[in-house]
């Protein structure tokens, strides 16, 4: 072997080394990027940030207590949510909110399923999901997708979420929803839909697909009419939020299939005149017509 090549060889491994010494880690201890509070047990709260611009997220580290609250911080720009995100951690409440995340794999949260109840990643640049992303995440009760740039909820999307309870998608530029979508969604409670393009197609929601929900929110999508498409399916429903939409005139008994509802929210459409026949003979507690 000649000097050259020993001198080349020396200078790979140098590299490695170097590389390897400020390898950048999420980790609950022995990191500097990471803020810890923590005891033998449990690890309450870790905060992470400082990574600058990356396609990934950095790897973790192995630990066997759960994190009650796991954040990345803003400051962090990741491109890629990759295979296998922050696996040998386990984190019941996981926000990764404003990162500018570009792209989720669809493994992404295969190794952190276990313990996962809430999920963050609302204020980043999504514009599309691939089916199944959630399939994994059967325990998560809270998700929040709201601010990014989605088009489009098609079936399949939210397969796995069978007791997810909250959902955000507001400000949002969803226009095409496929009927199948909601059936994933047997156990949600609050389905937040406004501020996008819905009335640029047809919305349904399919009978007795979402039997439990309870609040409904549909303010600013361009919707021309409430009607059975939108709202029969729902026993439970309780407050429709339908503000800021192009309604001119509710149908008689428009209500009759929602014997639960009590609050209804119509502010800034163009409604001239409420009548007791739209409501079917039902005392609602909250009716707004008005600007607030």
């Amino acid at each position: 072997m000649t000097s050259a090549h020993l001198l080349l060889m020396t200078w790979l491994l140098w590299l490695r080394a170097w590389r390897d010494a400020d390898a950048q880690t999420i980790c609950p201890h022995n990191e500097t990027r990471c803020q810890v509070n923590a005891d033998r047990t449990n690890i309450y709260s870790m905060t992470c940030g400082g990574y600058g611009t990356v396609t990934q997220l950095p790897a973790a580290c192995n630990d066997t207590r759960i994190i009650f609250n796991l954040v990345i911080r803003r400051g962090t720009t990741v491109n890629t949510l990759q295979h296998r995100i922050l696996e040998g951690l386990q984190a019941r409440h996981l926000e990764l909110a404003g990162l500018g995340i570009r792209a989720i794999t669809e493994s992404a949260f295969d190794a952190i399923f276990r313990h996962l109840q809430v999920l963050h990643l609302q204020d980043n640049q999504l514009d599309t999901l691939p089916l199944g992303v959630f399939h994994t995440l059967s325990f998560l009760g809270q998700l929040q997708l709201h601010n990014n740039r989605l088009t489009r909820l098609s079936d399949g999307l939210f397969a796995g979420l069978n007791n997810l309870k909250s959902l955000t998608l507001n400000v949002n530029r969803i226009s095409a929803v496929d009927p199948g979508t909601w059936y994933a969604l047997p156990s949600l409670v609050t389905l937040i839909l406004e501020d996008n393009r819905l009335g640029e197609g047809r919305l349904v929601f399919p009978d007795r697909a979402m039997m439990q929900l309870e609040e409904l929110r549909l303010d600013k999508n361009q919707l021309v009419a409430i009607n059975d498409d939108i709202i029969a399916g729902f026993p439970k429903l309780r407050r429709l939020y339908f503000r800021w939409n192009l309604v001119e005139a509710l149908q008689r008994n428009v209500f009759r299939t929602v014997a639960e509802l009590k609050e209804v929210y119509l502010t800034g459409n163009n409604i001239s005149k409420l009548t007791q026949e739209s409501f079917n003979g039902e005392c609602m507690t909250t009716v707004t017509e008005t600007n607030e």
